[in-house]
């Protein structure tokens, strides 16, 4: 993939669980996103599009209000979000359960 996928998770995880995991989210976004080629690029432009917002957070922004493409990269992303927090912690996850980050495997 040309993405790698960190989890800072509230616990200590053993490594093998941990990458099982981190596997997991990285393949859901795929599934979500169509193919791996855009996770990275669609990742960039939803935080470009948290940062313009000013709000500090997704959850301060009113999505009906953004321009059609950037409603469309950020809807696009948070149901990408979702179902890869889904894939490892089921669909009872608690907000806050973990971190990621997501990283271009040719620069890391």
């Amino acid at each position: 993939m040309p993405f790698a996928v960190v989890l800072w998770l509230g616990e200590e995880m053993p490594a093998a669980q941990r990458r099982a995991a981190q596997a997991r989210f990285a393949a859901a976004l795929v599934a979500s996103l169509g193919d791996a080629q855009l996770v990275l690029p669609t990742y960039r432009a939803y935080l470009r599009i948290v940062a313009a917002q000013g709000t500090g957070s997704a959850e301060g922004i009113d999505a009906e209000q953004l321009p059609d493409d950037q409603r469309h990269v950020f809807e696009n992303w948070r149901i990408a979000e979702h179902d890869a927090l889904t894939a490892v912690f089921g669909p009872h996850r608690q907000m806050g359960e973990a971190l990621y980050e997501l990283q271009d495997v040719h620069t890391s």
